[in-house]
């Protein structure tokens, strides 16, 4: 059973964009020091942390140190290398450890996952190279969202196709480099809810209120923390 990190411990962050700053900030008001690695200097998390190590996030070397200075490390994304951070880490210093890490960076690798713990998801199939798109789609169907298995976001590195003239202009249009991608059904539904969970040294599992997010174009808008259905929907996602 793990001992609790209790304040003034330092608590490094890969990631210095704004989930890693809300992150620093909560940290801080508990009394913790944060120390955070980003590739771009006074990145948002750099500016409320403690310091900054300015690295890429493969910097085996950056990531030694920052081990070296923190008493425990976190992520604040999933576009993490996976590789070089089990290299210089150990599992007290990680304790959520990196194979949720090595899922919830593939996209094709996520929906397995989920799919495998028998929750419905929408269908979906891997597209290797665009030339695989036709078949892909005669799978899954239209309207459908072509995407990147790994990285993107805010939209990024996501084509919507709503019908087969869509499908034709994008194919005949294509310029993108052969990176693997993931072709998903899109679906209609009512909204969008998510819910935090974290577990402790303890074994203790926290849940926090459940979020309704809303989006546009792929991104993320706004996000009420009193979803509607509250009660309901905290009580079966719980």
């Amino acid at each position: 059973m793990a001992k609790p990190i209790l304040p003034p411990a330092t608590i490094g962050i890969i990631g210095g964009g704004q989930l890693g700053r809300m992150m620093a900030m909560a940290a801080k008001t508990m009394g913790y020091q944060v120390l955070v690695l980003d590739p771009q200097p006074n990145s948002p998390a750099g500016q409320v942390a403690d310091d900054q190590i300015i690295a890429s996030y493969d910097d085996q070397a950056a990531l030694a140190v920052l081990a070296q200075r923190s008493a425990v490390l976190t992520y604040e994304f999933e576009n993490v290398d996976q590789a070089a951070l089990e290299a210089v880490t150990d599992k007290k210093l990680l304790p959520q450890g990196t194979r949720l890490l090595k899922v919830t960076a593939d996209r094709l690798l996520e929906k397995k996952f989920v799919a495998n713990l028998g929750l419905p998801v929408t269908k979906f199939a891997a597209v290797d190279r665009i030339e695989q798109l036709d078949l892909a789609v005669q799978t899954v169907g239209l309207p459908a969202i072509l995407k990147t298995r790994a990285g993107g976001y805010d939209g990024h590195g996501q084509w919507d196709i709503p019908d087969e003239a869509a499908l034709a202009e994008l194919i005949a249009h294509w310029q993108e480099p052969q990176i693997p991608l993931i072709l998903e059904k899109k679906l209609s539904f009512e909204k969008e809810v998510s819910m935090m969970v974290t577990q402790d040294g303890q074994g203790q599992i926290r849940t926090w209120p459940l979020a309704e997010n809303q989006h546009h174009d792929h991104i993320l808008q706004s996000t009420f923390v009193k979803a509607n259905g509250q009660a309901r929907l905290n009580k079966k996602a719980a």
